[in-house]
């Protein structure tokens, strides 16, 4: 686009650096950027992690930040950067609904949990646990590795194979990944749409109190909240708490609204 088209045109940007790299010229890009009307920092992840601060130091002024995800994170941001701050809850898009009205058939659900992340200590230890508290020996876990010098990783295995196996499971287990209170959204999400419920084991989240179900403070609290209500109940309440806080259209046309 020509730098006098961007003059009434609101960027919202996801990823500088990569379109700093896509671009080919960094200079024209940046200065093309800057000619537009607005610039919005589209973020998901905690505000404490490196990358979310190399996003907002890549040349780039923004306007706002629109941070997507299930719990605010403004008293956080606000002791790194003075970008005016906006939370929008990452609520269910058109295509995700309608949900069905029970959860799955558990009978076709043969696998009775997933661990899928990065090769990492707390996995490891998480992994541990669950062999140790005698879970069912049943479960998948693939913990893959990734070299020291690169940022913690999505799970390597994902998109249509991962959502294959959750579709078979009945419980989708992960851990705390960095030192930061954070809740990955993106996960429950994809767990939900599976069939499957979304666990979080996190001592800090659960110490937290947030109102987000399925975060438990050690497999030992997850183990006795399977047996006290079991699957049904916990999709269920999982289900309810994501559908019942609108659209995630409604959430950000709301939040384009202040900008």
């Amino acid at each position: 686009m020509a730098p006098e088209d961007l003059r009434n045109t609101t960027l919202l940007v996801a990823s500088p650096g990569k379109c700093i790299e896509a671009s080919g010229d960094e200079p024209v890009f940046l200065s093309k950027v800057a000619c537009a009307r607005k610039r919005i920092l589209a973020s998901v992840g905690p505000v404490q992690s490196p990358r979310y601060l190399g996003r907002l130091r890549r040349g780039i002024h923004f306007d706002a930040l629109l941070d997507l995800g299930f719990v605010p994170q403004e008293d956080y941001h606000s002791e790194v950067s003075d970008v005016p701050y906006h939370f929008v809850f990452n609520g269910p898009t058109r295509e995700q609904e309608p949900f069905a009205q029970e959860p799955p058939n558990q009978a076709e659900r043969t696998i009775p949990w997933v661990l899928v992340g990065p090769r990492s200590d707390r996995n490891r230890d998480l992994l541990g646990a669950l062999f140790e508290h005698e879970i069912d020996p049943g479960g998948f876990c693939l913990l893959n590795g990734r070299p020291k010098n690169l940022a913690p990783p999505e799970p390597m295995l994902g998109g249509p194979k991962l959502s294959a196996i959750l579709s078979k499971a009945r419980y989708y287990l992960w851990g705390a990944e960095r030192d930061v209170v954070y809740y990955e959204s993106f996960r429950f999400i994809i767990s939900l749409m599976a069939g499957t419920v979304p666990c979080k084991i996190d001592p800090a989240l659960a110490a937290a109190g947030f109102d987000i179900p399925g975060v438990y403070a050690s497999v030992s609290a997850f183990d006795t909240e399977v047996q006290d209500i079991g699957y049904s109940e916990m999709y269920r309440r999982a289900r309810d708490f994501y559908v019942s806080r609108g659209r995630l259209g409604e959430h950000l046309s709301g939040a384009l609204r202040l900008v």
